[in-house]
């Protein structure tokens, strides 16, 4: 016996209702019962409401909310059949409870008759789609609505929020001037029945419209903190982003993911705001898929650590969940602008999330979700300077501390505010903070230094060095530090950045070092037509669109053109640089393909626990041996010890050889 209709306009015939209640005498409850509903609903329903229960169907919620003091309801519905029947079922035993056969489209009641209208999926059967015949059903019955209830009265929809439905029902009662409120039914989720769909209570308070006035739009996920929001987007964008989420969650504990792959990342909201304050990732074990059989945890990792390769590449995430002995585990990081208070509240916000990502045998074994971190406290972030830059957008300047206790301050882009752009280590003597300029957050720079050094070892008198990307001047630093005898243009597009590289990471600047704020590739090509010639020219530029697959260079500077001009400020002898960051495979292999084509030398230097590259390239056929990169890395060295500002080795030697890839 089929209860589903054969299209989806269906939903909104009396002819199809007449049948499926015919054919299903047994209570249908849609999207809830009232055990599931009631704490949302006493707190905007009061037992002196004059109640209307639209659309009521079979539904046992009215007799529920009648034995529960709401004794002033009218339930109708345009199905005679269904009316009938819960007259027979509850008239006798529940006196008061009055059924009524009523069209929701035209009631006939009198004007401001009910102080409560409550639609239990009533506007999601009258709404199967966009076209034109539902928006005009829908907007018949917001009208009526409009029309029956009291000034201060709420008309309050339970529904999935489907796109076009939320819009639509958003976008009238808001051009009324209605007060809405949209709560997250989070009972409905915990229930054993539950489909995977968040159901969402919408409260619509009629007030008088007032010109001018900016509507009251309001997200409410938890039924006791409202977020008063700006725009119907706003309010739309959340509600999407919640469906996903919990969709996901669902999903996860059934292990239905359609993506098989071992790792999952999204950003949840648990409380009360807008903005995420956590990103989850999601690893799970390869060889155990069975949901009854997978054990779990959740792993909290200290403020500021994010980016550290344990939690922030495939590997290493995999080796943590395996050094936590799970087959599941949810890799927790919190976010810049929020306030956590302390371990123990992070665990207590996150555990009913955590409960509805656990493999579903979690809970059949009433297992209780074991949290973990590396230390008893949340670790600290301040954050220095928050400001907005043309080219570069937000960005915050902010200081964490690391697993020894040291400090370090970083630059980070919100665009990608999963990558540090620049990192300096702070010293403390006495009083003074200074830059500890012997340390990097990547072998990168220590690499593109090795790179300079080939030419920085020869008998070249004043090594020409064109760097593009100047970012917090970690590497012009190194390079100024460690070679007395290099000269170098470094470009930065950006005004706030090289200001920040001053102020905040110690920017050495001499009769050495120019930097000229402009755009590196009108440069490369003023600087051929103009005649100049490098012995060196360094890309260390990143990509601002974070969706591409590619951190850095852009495919801007690796065009024909751009790669000509290369070529020529560099020379026959020349060397040609590059911080090669690309986490996509196919984009990946392209560029090295375009580089091998220009190129007749082309090496790359992996770097440990990173997808880093240093690329070195050259016009002629002499290659980066092992043995080159070796004396330089011992030139190198020698360098930064005897340098006052360093101090110390900058090449592990040791790793220098399996660290070199043939491309």
């Amino acid at each position: 016996m089929s209860l589903v209709p054969e299209k989806n306009s269906d939903f909104s015939t009396t002819k199809y209702w007449d049948s499926f209640f015919t054919k299903r005498e047994a209570a249908f409850e849609w999207y809830g019962n009232y055990e599931n509903l009631k704490r949302l609903l006493t707190k905007y329903v009061c037992s002196k409401d004059i109640i209307l229960m639209s659309g009521c169907g079979n539904s046992n919620l009215s007799a529920n909310m009648y034995c529960d003091g709401f004794s002033n309801m009218t339930s109708v519905d345009n199905s005679e059949v269904v009316i009938a029947n819960m007259s027979k079922k509850h008239t006798k035993k529940y006196p008061g409870l009055v059924y009524e056969i009523k069209d929701i489209l035209n009631t006939e009641y009198p004007n401001e008759r009910f102080s409560v209208v409550i639609d239990k999926g009533t506007l999601d059967a009258l709404m199967p789609d966009g076209e034109v015949e539902s928006l005009t059903r829908a907007m018949s019955m917001f009208n009526e609505i409009k029309r029956i209830l009291k000034f201060g009265g709420r008309y309050i929809c339970i529904s999935l929020l489907q796109y076009h439905i939320a819009k639509f029902l958003f976008t009238y009662f808001s051009e009324n001037g209605w007060i809405i409120r949209v709560c997250q039914c989070t009972e409905v989720e915990d229930s054993a029945d539950f489909n995977g769909q968040p159901v969402f209570m919408v409260v619509c308070t009629k007030v008088n419209k007032i010109p001018g006035a900016k509507p009251v739009i309001e997200w409410n996920p938890d039924g006791l903190t409202n977020e008063r929001l700006d725009s119907i987007s706003d309010l739309l964008e959340i509600i999407i982003g919640t469906q996903k989420s919990v969709s996901m969650c669902f999903d996860l504990t059934k292990c239905q993911m359609e993506d098989m792959s071992n790792s999952y990342r999204f950003e949840i909201n648990c409380t009360q705001t807008k903005t995420p304050r956590y990103t989850i990732m999601i690893v799970e074990s390869p060889s155990q898929r069975n949901p009854n059989k997978m054990t779990f945890a959740a792993f909290i990792v200290p403020h500021g650590r994010e980016h550290e390769w344990l939690f922030n590449s495939e590997e290493g995430q995999d080796i943590l969940r395996r050094n936590c002995n799970v087959d599941r585990l949810a890799i927790i990081s919190m976010h810049r602008g929020q306030v956590y208070k302390s371990l123990k509240q992070v665990q207590q916000e996150l555990s009913r999330l955590m409960l509805k990502i656990a493999p579903q045998g979690v809970l059949k074994r009433g297992e209780t979700i074991l949290f973990l971190s590396l230390e008893q406290q949340l670790g600290e972030r301040k954050i220095i300077m928050e400001s907005k830059s043309e080219h570069s957008g937000n960005f915050v300047i902010e200081e964490v501390e690391g697993q020894k206790g040291e400090t370090f301050r970083r630059l980070v882009f919100l665009n990608m505010p999963h990558i540090i752009q620049s990192e300096a280590k702070l010293l403390k003597e006495n009083d003074d903070i200074k830059i500890d300029y012997s340390h990097f957050l990547s072998d990168y720079i220590p690499y593109l230094g090795l790179g300079i050094g080939i030419k920085a070892n020869q008998s070249i008198e004043e090594p020409r060095i064109l760097l593009i990307g100047l970012g917090g001047g970690v590497l012009t630093n190194l390079l100024i530090n460690a070679y007395k005898n290099v000269r170098i243009v470094a470009l930065e597009i950006d005004l706030v950045v090289y200001k920040i590289a001053k102020e905040a990471f110690g920017l050495i600047e001499d009769s050495r070092l120019e930097v000229k704020i402009c755009d590196g590739l009108e440069y490369l090509s003023n600087a051929v037509k103009n005649g100049d010639k490098y012995d060196a020219v360094v890309y260390d530029v990143d990509v601002k669109d974070p969706t591409l697959g590619l951190s850095g260079p852009p495919k801007a500077f690796l065009i024909q053109d751009v790669l000509n001009n290369v070529k020529c400020l560099i020379g026959e002898q020349g060397l040609f640089l590059l911080n090669f960051v690309c986490r996509a495979s196919d984009v990946k292999n392209e560029i090295l393909n375009v580089l091998k084509a220009n190129f007749k030398q082309l090496t790359s230097l992996k770097i440990t626990e990173d997808i880093n590259r240093v690329l070195l390239a050259r016009n002629n056929n002499e290659e980066f041996s092992e043995e080159l990169l070796k004396q330089t890395a011992v030139y190198m060295n020698q360098c930064t010890t005897s340098s006052p500002l360093i101090g110390c080795d900058v090449i592990d030697i040791s790793t220098l050889k399996e660290n070199i890839e043939d491309i």
